[in-house]
């Protein structure tokens, strides 16, 4: 092998953190940093690596490249697509498209774990895959690394983990992993975690081997040129929902006391996580998200339980869910007395709930759901003239608030959003908009005896004619 680090790759493989990011523009040779950096205990027998791209075609490029590098010192098996080196020390590829994916994974022991691109995976595969991330050979140490442009389906989650919380000259900070709060280094259960920030001029092998490459990025849209250039993570291309601001769409709390209509949304999954939320609808006609259940594994049965023991004795109108589980009758625990294998989820759920919450269909237009979103969405001038919406969520609503910024277009329907997101809550979401709950009546205030007097007041002056005069008391006495 002839390859000689840049600067910042040197930077990169010579990391000391557990957890690592290597990027934030185009040019800067983060896929040969990586390819590198994987193959830094290949001394030691037992090790092995893994690499990952978002889908299989993307895999491929990683492949290709390792081939040019590696092909001369290790042993290369198609058919499981690993090289294999003469220690014994493993490198795997692998790809996780879809959510389900993930447990592809489970149970495997791996030592080093490389994301290509990380911006294109979820937080969730990230999560679960990094769960993987052990070993039971003292000798062979964990890391985690990764690359990364700004853009994407996971665009909001990198930025927060890595791009808004860390420096970016590769300086090491420590975290909680349960919490995500920073701490001093040393403390007990906390990991450390860098970002090594790099553009195309980081990368001077790639600038003279092909000149014209920076002019072809100078002729990018403004936001994807800062964005793919210059590595600007606020200059983001592709956001679904546009409208969405942290400043007007998330309060503190909701007071359950105010008068609402409860009605709850429901999108299920199982090797993905199922999404409940609840929701209030107010006599106004907004609608404010003020809790919510994430979490996968659940079978329709254990879930509905689940519900149920949130919700304790809240009166709900009803809770609406996708059509899909009135057909699904997989991920079913051993039937219950009076239950029958092979029924739906949506049966077994009504079962479960018995009427303490209707369970509805929801309606599954995609492009109209989204777009009644979008009108709850937009900002809009209330009565103290400050920035107000129809639809808000609480500050508890984590996972709501995780994902809503990430969401981007999908490229074959712009109409739409990107399915391959963590859409699971924007999804329930969207049911209960287009069940259009109906609102509880607004209840009609009393007047005080001052408003009551000035409210006469005015109407005698909008009814009075032309040339008379009149008076009135408090009591309500008049005289012409």
């Amino acid at each position: 092998m002839d390859w000689v680090p840049q600067p910042k790759q040197e930077l990169y493989l010579k990391n000391s953190a557990y957890e690592a990011m290597f990027g934030g523009a185009k040019g800067p040779g983060k896929t040969d940093g990586l390819l590198f950096d994987s193959t830094y205990q290949n001394d030691k027998p037992n090790y092995k690596a893994l690499l990952l791209r978002r889908t299989f075609p993307k895999l491929q490029e990683l492949i290709d490249r390792s081939h040019r590098w590696f092909h001369n010192e290790a042993h290369w098996s198609g058919a499981i697509k690993r090289w294999t080196w003469p220690s014994g020390a493993i490198l795997d590829f692998g790809h996780c498209k879809n959510e389900e994916d993930k447990y592809n994974y489970q149970g495997k022991e791996y030592h080093y774990i490389g994301f290509d691109q990380l911006e294109e995976f979820t937080l969730n595969m990230y999560l679960f895959i990094m769960a993987q991330n052990r070993s039971s050979d003292p000798t062979v140490k964990c890391f985690i690394r990764s690359t990364s442009n700004p853009g994407n389906i996971g665009h909001s989650w990198v930025k927060d983990r890595f791009i808004e919380r860390l420096p970016r000259d590769g300086a090491v900070r420590y975290f909680i992993p349960e919490t995500g709060e920073e701490v001093a280094a040393g403390t007990p259960g906390s990991l450390s975690r860098s970002f090594i920030f790099a553009t195309l001029r980081d990368n001077p092998a790639l600038t003279n081997n092909d000149p014209l490459y920076e002019a072809r990025l100078n002729m990018l849209p403004e936001k994807l040129r800062r964005a793919l250039k210059e590595g600007d993570w606020d200059a983001y291309e592709g956001q679904y929902f546009s409208e969405w601001r942290r400043s007007i769409h998330i309060i503190p709390s909701f007071d359950l006391s105010q008068p609402h209509l409860t009605v709850l949304g429901l999108d299920y999954g199982f090797a993905k996580p199922a999404s409940v939320g609840w929701y209030a609808c107010l006599p106004d006609g907004n609608i404010i998200r003020y809790r919510e259940y994430y979490k996968e594994g659940h079978t329709y049965a254990s879930l509905a339980d689940k519900i149920l023991e949130i919700n304790g004795s809240e009166k709900v109108e009803y809770m609406v869910a996708d059509p899909a589980i009135w057909g699904d009758k997989s991920h079913h625990a051993e039937p219950k007395e009076g239950e029958m294998k092979g029924e739906s989820g949506a049966e077994t759920m009504q079962k479960i709930l018995k009427g303490k919450i209707p369970l509805v269909m929801a309606d599954n237009r995609r492009v109209i759901g989204w777009g009644l979103m979008r009108e709850k969405l937009k900002p809009y001038s209330n009565q103290h003239n400050q920035l107000d919406a129809g639809f808000k969520v609480t500050e508890n609503c984590h996972n709501f608030i995780r994902t809503m910024p990430g969401l981007i277009h999908d490229e074959a329907n712009p109409e739409d959003l990107d399915t391959a997101g963590e859409d699971h809550a924007q999804d329930e979401a969207r049911y209960v908009l287009m069940s259009r709950p109906r609102m509880p009546k607004a209840v009609e205030k009393t007047p005080t005896p001052t408003e009551d007097f000035w409210d006469r007041v005015k109407k005698d002056i909008k009814g009075n004619k032309e040339g008379e005069v009149v008076s009135i008391t408090q009591d309500g006495a008049r005289s012409l």
